[in-house]
């Protein structure tokens, strides 16, 4: 991205029109990669937008701008930035650094993203287990959770048959297994057996709970939504399992103490 700065000498001018010269900066990735200076041609306040916009520049700095010229500038996309003053580096790089705000990439950009184990069991009798970062509570009354999962995967026909699934957080003790059973399938290889993945049945659904995870929430589906890449499995909370360790007199779960990935 380019930005100016009016300037008179070393510092930020406090107009456009006073200043002797426009620093134009180019930052990438927060830094300064590039200054060049242009004396100031003398313009009138509205000739000063077609005189930028030659520059590429998307912001410019000054201690105040012209209404007018503010208008101008807006509708051929330049940033105007006005109350700032001092030397013009420090303020270059501190733009650069803090203020800039680019178009990031869309996908996955709510984070941090939690990193939960879900297990399931066809009606076959065949349990599973699959990691899921799609994955949040979606109501308290009743209690509810949502996992999103791809078609593709080998779990989503067990959980569509069998219409319940076991959300189970995981601490830092189980990270090994979580990235195995992340990046392998079970249409390739008996994954659980291949970690020694202990399971337990669970007490109101009919999927496994993970033994060695501190919390294991388990649900019955009751909805769910094609959201595009993913099908969005609503569950509502049967039962929760919890560590003796991380539980209150009144039944509440300490999540601080657990070590989450």
């Amino acid at each position: 991205m380019k930005f100016v700065i009016a300037v008179k000498g070393s510092e930020v001018a406090k107009s456009i029109g006073c200043c002797d010269a426009y620093l134009i900066f180019e930052e990438k990735f927060g830094r300064i990669i590039m200054r060049q200076i242009i004396d100031n041609p003398g313009l009138e306040a509205n000739k000063l937008p077609e005189f930028l916009e030659k520059f590429k520049v998307e912001a410019i700095i000054c201690s105040s701008i012209e209404e007018n010229a503010k208008q101008v500038l807006y509708k051929i996309g330049i940033k105007t930035v006005t109350d700032l003053s001092g030397n013009v580096d420090t303020i270059a790089e501190k733009f650069a650094a803090e203020t800039i705000k680019k178009q990031a990439n869309m996908k996955s950009c709510l984070q941090p993203m939690p990193r939960v184990l879900v297990s399931c069991r066809g009606l076959n009798g065949e349990n599973n287990v699959l990691a899921v970062g799609y994955c949040g509570n979606c109501s308290y009354a009743p209690p509810m959770v949502m996992v999103g999962i791809v078609p593709s995967r080998y779990s989503y026909q067990m959980i569509k048959e069998s219409g319940c699934f076991v959300v189970n957080l995981v601490d830092k003790k189980y990270e090994e297994t979580f990235n195995y059973l992340g990046s392998h399938s079970k249409r390739d290889e008996d994954k659980l057996a291949a970690m020694n993945v202990r399971l337990e049945d669970g007490k109101k659904v009919n999927a496994p709970i993970l033994k060695d995870c501190p919390v294991n929430i388990e649900c019955s589906v009751v909805d769910s939504i094609v959201t595009g890449s993913h099908e969005m499995f609503i569950g509502k909370v049967e039962y929760v399992h919890a560590n003796t360790s991380l539980i209150d007199d009144e039944g509440n779960i300490s999540f601080s103490q657990i070590e989450f990935l």
